[in-house]
């Protein structure tokens, strides 16, 4: 391996070691809970409380860390909120993306990303299998959540659009959606 990858898997490791342990400890409030009804229409409230507290807590410190850069878009708010709703889709499978789950798919997408595409099934009836489809696919299935749940088309193109690589694109649109893309790496 050469300085730079070990550097690379070494920071890594390190981020999500800190991001476990901020999981870990994570604590929600109920004011905070009361405070984003504003953002979100009442059935997509709903489906945030369905989120773990340590997935709140991110969702919730993302958009607290774009509100620190000033004014947020209301759909960029709410897409803050919702952006990883969909992993809720591996309950069907009786397998939660919930904190102890979520550091080892993602160290495993990060060191051995053949075997973590190739073990994935998009059937829920394959457990462990169908939680990793849903942790790569997430984005997509939040969005059509989002949808129903009365949010925004924008809001909904946020958060699909959550994981690409869209650095070099013009446009409001993209300058928001990179915003999101910042504030959720920095949790």
């Amino acid at each position: 391996m050469s300085p730079l990858a070990e550097t690379t898997a070494t920071w890594k490791a390190y981020y999500r070691i800190r991001q476990f342990w901020r999981g870990f400890t994570a604590q929600v409030s109920a004011s905070e809970l009361e405070a984003i009804r504003g953002y979100l229409p009442p059935a997509a409230h709903t489906l945030f409380l369905r989120l773990p507290v340590d997935a709140q807590r991110h969702s919730l410190n993302v958009l607290h860390d774009l509100q620190q850069r000033g004014t947020v878009h209301p759909d960029l708010a709410t897409a803050a909120l919702l952006h990883d709703v969909g992993k809720l889709a591996a309950d069907e499978a009786g397998v939660r993306i919930n904190l102890w789950l979520r550091g080892p798919l993602v160290l495993l997408k990060a060191f051995i990303p053949r075997i973590f595409y190739r073990l994935q099934s998009e059937n829920p009836k394959h457990g462990w299998r169908y939680a990793l489809h849903v942790s790569e696919a997430h984005p997509q299935i939040g969005a059509k959540w989002a949808a129903q749940m009365g949010c925004s088309e924008f809001t909904c193109w946020l958060i699909e659009q959550h994981q690409e690589d869209v650095r070099g694109r013009d446009g409001e649109q993209y300058a928001l959606l990179l915003a999101l893309q910042w504030a959720d790496e920095r949790n």
